[in-house]
């Protein structure tokens, strides 16, 4: 039973609020960068929850698994899961609909941490920019939640929309690497993915869901530069959001293969090909920490545009 008042009601997203969802987006997002996660398709809907004041969406909020941690896994790392929610800006300040909203994605929280390895244990989290500071302190000024991590937003723009066509040759590798590229991942692919991914980030590994859910998104695409025993040495993803932006994820060197300029080399390939989709620029996501990967994005163009701060609380 989802709650209700004399003034709004909270209950699941169906087909028929999509008019009301771009509404409720044009005025959360105008005119500022927030964190708005999309509906996704309907097996996703049980995790996502409006408020409505008869037929005007007054918040919107959804769940969902970030990382699931392997059994062998450290067990002092934890499963993590995110929750997002965004009110119409004149409600921000209103605490009985951000509570009873926080209240009904944090049960739904529960319910699917109850189905996630009992290995490890699980945070709730979540993350905000900068520009939602109201909405931050409603969360970070409570007991139960810790800062987690600060990362920057980064974009490159692009002078035009599209660059001359170029071959992996046009962008040179140190003697003994080559390039890989995967529009796909059958299985076996992924598998090794997952163990690439596990062995650069073992606190918050990729899993097999998200990374199928992101090898899905719009033109997506994955890249790698190899050794010469065939082994990934570094490897970065790519996809389009809103067909005009690149998102660049996963960038990611080898411990043994770093400083031979493995992530300039694929950086700029990638930009050169998400330039050739037609998109305006190509954003991506670093820890303010990360002096070293810092040096690396603005070597090529990327300029910070926003900071994320995030925080979670023990489920």
């Amino acid at each position: 039973m989802q709650p209700t008042t004399a003034a709004y009601s909270i209950r699941h997203f169906r087909e028929s609020d999509f008019p009301a969802l771009g509404a409720f987006y044009n005025q959360t997002a105008e005119g500022r960068r927030v964190t708005f996660w999309w509906v996704g398709e309907q097996e996703n809907w049980p995790n996502v929850y409006c408020a409505f004041e008869g037929d005007k969406m007054i918040a919107k909020g959804q769940v969902d698994v970030f990382s699931v941690m392997p059994a062998a896994a450290d067990p002092s790392n934890k499963h993590r899961i995110f929750f997002n929610l965004k009110t119409l800006p004149e409600r921000e300040n209103d605490p009985e609909l951000m509570n009873a909203m926080y209240e009904t994605l944090k049960a739904r929280a529960l319910e699917i941490r109850s189905n996630l390895p009992d290995t490890h244990g699980t945070l709730l989290c979540f993350g905000n920019y900068v520009e939602e500071a109201t909405n931050t302190e409603f969360f970070a000024s409570r007991p139960e939640f810790s800062p987690l991590k600060r990362q920057y937003r980064m974009c490159r723009e692009f002078a035009d929309a599209s660059s001359p066509n170029a071959s992996a040759e046009t962008f040179p590798l140190p003697e003994g690497y080559a390039w890989r590229e995967f529009d796909s991942l059958n299985n076996e692919q992924a598998d090794e993915y997952l163990a690439l991914d596990m062995e650069i980030w073992p606190v918050t590994p990729i899993g097999a869901e998200r990374l199928a859910e992101i090898v899905s998104r719009p033109a997506w695409r994955m890249l790698q530069v190899c050794d010469a025993d065939g082994n990934p040495a570094a490897s970065l993803m790519y996809w389009v959001s809103d067909g005009e932006t690149g998102e660049i994820e996963e960038v990611l060197t080898r411990a043994n293969h770093r400083r031979r300029g493995l992530a300039s080399a694929l950086l700029n390939r990638a930009l050169h090909e998400i330039r050739n989709l037609g998109c305006d620029d190509a954003e991506l996501d670093v820890e303010v920490r990360n002096e070293d990967a810092l040096k690396v994005y603005r070597a090529v163009g990327f300029e910070v545009v926003t900071e994320e701060h995030r925080y979670a609380e023990e489920l």
